[in-house]
C-alpha cells in the first residue's frame, strides 16, 4: 500500500480532516495534502510519530504495520 493511501485510510478511519490531522502531527496542512496526493513522503520521524499517534487513537493494527515498511 502506498504512503498516500495510507494516510488516508487513517484519516478515514478516524473520521478527522487534513488539517486535524496536521494539528495532531504539528505539521502544515500543505504537508499532509501533499502526502495525501503522493507529491512527498514524509521523513522518519514523522512516520515514527504518525505511528505513535496511530497506536494512541487505536487505528486498526494492519494499518499500522504497513507504516512500519516504509
Amino acid at each position: 500500500m502506498a504512503f498516500s493511501e495510507i494516510i488516508k485510510c487513517i484519516r478515514k478511519e478516524l473520521g478527522i480532516t487534513q488539517e486535524e490531522l496536521a494539528h495532531e502531527l504539528n505539521v502544515s496542512f500543505s504537508t499532509i495534502n501533499r502526502w495525501e496526493n503522493g507529491h512527498r513522503i514524509p521523513k522518519k520521524m514523522a512516520i515514527v510519530c504518525l505511528i505513535d499517534f496511530c497506536r494512541k487513537n487505536k487505528v486498526n493494527i494492519d494499518v499500522i504495520a504497513e507504516l512500519d515498511k516504509i
